[in-house]
């Protein structure tokens, strides 16, 4: 039987992710065998087979990571048998801004965080093809009517302003937090704004260009940077760009930057067939112009204060853009950051029969952390023990190169899923945990709006409702609080060197280490005390030692 742990420096060197042309060596052993090979291969390439030597027992080979950035998989090959492949992630090396990496994010649905105190009621303007309107009560609980087919017939709005943001930046530096990520904020049609209906303009019902800027400079202040979401694989059917129903009569100019055709249900191409959603042609040249080019919307924004950018189903963009996008952004601000909606294994998904090229160095400084949160969620939730997560947490840390790794961002919450302390059941001894594994794992922790204030919500909308100002759960905020001092004191929680740990099936925790500490973070999920590595951890409790 082959045997092979990639874990192990007596069988891998260097551990995980490899740079480019580096030496790579790798061993197996099988008692019974005369010869191995190893075979490597990458997603499309031909297979490359290296003799092995025999040493001690052992088969050793050591060869040169490719000079390309790839995925490489490899195998051993021994007696008419092979094993199990694993991955080696071949990159090109980048730094991630330290801002970034050493920050807390706080994310933001602008209708429902906050109104000015000088808010005065305004409601939407009409318009040809849709019905908006708004939500004078703040506390209303959210709701989407409905038509006969459950479809979205109306738009409520509550109100929420940049201005309102702004006035609580106080609040939000009080939570430790150093970086805003709002959820789009451009005209749209709807109160989500996924619908982009011009790129060029801030939402009116959220302010304006000047109010925008205003937020920038005060959060600044404050020593918060700002990210925006770009929504760059489809626009509003209800566009200056598509212009469905009229209400700019700019349909013709850009067409080129839509399919049309009858082997699409509506006529055109839609994200999962909504027909509020038509997809862009992302290489349109004056589309790709449009987005990139030198007085671009990427540029323009980050001239405006933003500090980076959210790439909404970054899945669903050709690599070339989000080449072409980071490329624009280092030129515009070298220290912004560019974040990828990606809910799966980011150095090995296949997306339209390709495999991504996100973490080889020239794409995404990071990602929305999916596969740390459901790793979390499935051992808080009962779902897998200790061991088990310690197994998925290791397996991220084997295929992500530090520097993304280090910057993925750890969310519990988002907009596109339950709250946090709805899915485990409103138990907040248990949503404390999870609040907790996010600031003690690698990664940027990120507080979804209204988490720390107590909010509970199924899915859209009801977990995107109106933040509960004066109703704020106070142990949680003070408990969010103290996590936050927790990771400005301890730098090892940051950048220090990381080992995920399990003691029976319960406990689950890492160690992290650097030059000038070390410390041992541990959660034990269980109702009873359990003592491991020379620590006792409370039931339903934590520890950080």
């Amino acid at each position: 039987m082959i045997t092979h742990d990639p874990r192990n420096e007596d069988f891998r060197r260097p551990f995980g992710a490899a740079e480019v042309s580096v030496p790579v060596t790798l061993a197996a052993e099988d008692p019974e065998a005369e010869e191995m090979t190893l075979r490597l291969h990458t997603y499309t390439g031909e297979d490359r087979l290296l003799p092995m030597e025999k040493k001690d027992g052992r088969f050793t080979v050591t060869f040169s990571a490719p000079d390309t950035p790839c995925v490489l998989w490899y195998s051993f090959l021994s007696g008419g048998q092979e094993s199990k492949q694993w991955q080696i992630t071949v990159h090109d090396p980048q730094t991630v801004p330290a801002w970034w990496k050493n920050g807390v994010v706080y994310q933001i649905f602008p209708d429902r965080f906050a109104r000015e105190e000088a808010w005065q009621p305004a409601e939407p303007s009409r318009r040809r093809g849709s019905h908006r309107f708004l939500i004078r009560d703040w506390d209303t609980p959210v709701f989407y009517p409905r038509g006969e087919d459950q479809s979205v017939s109306s738009w409520p709005f509550w109100g929420g302003t940049l201005k309102g943001i702004e006035e609580k930046l106080p609040y939000l530096r009080s939570l430790g937090v150093t970086i805003l990520y709002l959820n789009p904020i451009f005209e749209a049609l709807s109160n989500h704004r996924y619908d982009t209906a011009d790129y060029t303009r801030i939402d009116p019902l959220l302010g304006t260009e000047e109010d925008f800027t205003s937020l920038c400079e005060a959060a600044e202040r404050q020593g918060i940077r700002i990210v925006l979401d770009g929504v760059f694989n489809h626009t509003g059917a209800d566009s200056i760009y598509f212009d469905k129903f009229g209400n700019y009569g700019t349909a013709e100019k850009y067409r080129s930057w839509f399919r049309f055709g009858s082997q699409y249900k509506h006529g055109y191409e839609c994200w999962w067939d909504v027909p509020d959603l038509p997809n862009v042609e992302e290489n349109a040249p004056s589309y790709r112009e449009f987005i990139c080019g030198e007085n671009g919307i990427v540029r323009r924004w980050l001239r405006k204060g933003a500090s980076g950018w959210r790439l909404d189903v970054a899945d669903e963009l050709p690599d070339s853009l989000i080449r072409d996008i980071r490329t624009a952004m280092k030129a515009e601000k070298p220290d912004s950051l560019l974040m990828g909606e990606v809910w799966e294994d980011a150095t090995n998904k296949i997306s339209y029969g390709e495999l991504r090229e996100y973490f080889l160095g020239h794409e995404l400084d990071a990602t929305m952390h999916y596969p740390f949160r459901e790793a979390v969620l499935d051992f808080l939730r009962f779902k897998a023990d200790a061991a088990q997560t310690v197994e998925k947490l290791r397996t991220i840390q084997e295929n992500y190169p530090r520097e993304n790794l280090y910057a993925a961002m750890n969310l519990m919450g988002s907009h596109d899923r339950e709250r946090l302390l709805t899915l485990l059941g409103k138990n907040k001894a248990r949503t404390r945990l999870a609040f907790f594994l996010q600031f003690a794992f690698p990664g940027v922790p990120c507080i979804y709006y209204g988490d720390e204030a107590g909010m509970t919500g199924g899915a859209d909308p009801y977990n995107r409702g109106s933040f509960p100002w004066g109703r704020e759960d106070g142990e949680m905020i003070a408990f969010l609080r103290s996590l936050t001092a927790l990771y400005a004191e301890h730098p090892a929680l940051k950048d220090g060197e990381y080992e995920p740990v399990a003691y029976g099936p319960h406990v689950l925790g890492c160690h992290r280490w650097n030059d000038t500490e070390s410390l041992l973070a541990l959660v034990n999920r269980s109702d009873f005390p359990v003592t491991c590595f020379g620590v006792t951890v409370p039931a339903r409790g934590w520890v950080l030692v």
